[in-house]
C-alpha cells in the first residue's frame, strides 16, 4: 500500500481522487484545448506545453459526469506519467498533496470492481472524507494507450 501513501487530490465537483505524486509531472493552468477530430473518446483534444504536444483525457466522461459547468479559472490540467506516453488530466481543482497513514488506505470494495473502474484500486478515510485513489497506469485500456501513443507520433 505504501505506493499511495502521499497523493495528489484532484477534485470533479463534488468528489475527490488521489493520484499518486511520483506519477504526475506537472499541476498546470487551464488553457485552450485543441479538439482533435475522431480521437479516442475520452480524449478532449491536445495541449502544447513547454514545446511539448500533451492529449487532454476528459475525467468527467470516463467517470460519466455531466460537463463541467463552473470558472475555468478554477480548473487544473494534472499532466501524469502514463507508459510510454505524458497525458493531461482535466479536473475541476487540485485541492492538496496529502500524506496518509497506511491504516488511513484500505481496498477498494470488491462489489464496485469491474472492467470500468480497475483503476480505482483503494480508498482514503481522513477526516470524514472519502478519498478514492486512482491508479493512472490502469485509466486507459490497452487499445486507448495504443491510439494516444499512434496519435502523439502521427502529429510529429
Amino acid at each position: 500500500m505504501a505506493d499511495y501513501i502521499k497523493p495528489v487530490v484532484l477534485k470533479l465537483g463534488a468528489e475527490e481522487y488521489g493520484v499518486d505524486i511520483s506519477l504526475v509531472n506537472a499541476i498546470e493552468q487551464y488553457q485552450q484545448i485543441v479538439p482533435v477530430p475522431n480521437s479516442v473518446a475520452y480524449i478532449k483534444g491536445i495541449i502544447n506545453l513547454r514545446g511539448e504536444v500533451i492529449p487532454v483525457y476528459d475525467l468527467r466522461k470516463k467517470f460519466n459526469m455531466p460537463a463541467y459547468d463552473g470558472n475555468d479559472g478554477e480548473r487544473k490540467l494534472v499532466v501524469v506519467k502514463l507508459p510510454d506516453v505524458l497525458i493531461a488530466l482535466d479536473v475541476d481543482g487540485v485541492s492538496e498533496i496529502h500524506d496518509f497513514s497506511e491504516k488511513d488506505i484500505v481496498p477498494m470494495p470488491g462489489l464496485v470492481l469491474n472492467e470500468d473502474t480497475k483503476f480505482f484500486r483503494r480508498v482514503a478515510h481522513v477526516n470524514g472524507r472519502l478519498i478514492i485513489l486512482m491508479d493512472v497506469n490502469h485509466l486507459l485500456s490497452e487499445e486507448e494507450l495504443e491510439n494516444v501513443k499512434k496519435m502523439k507520433e502521427d502529429m510529429k
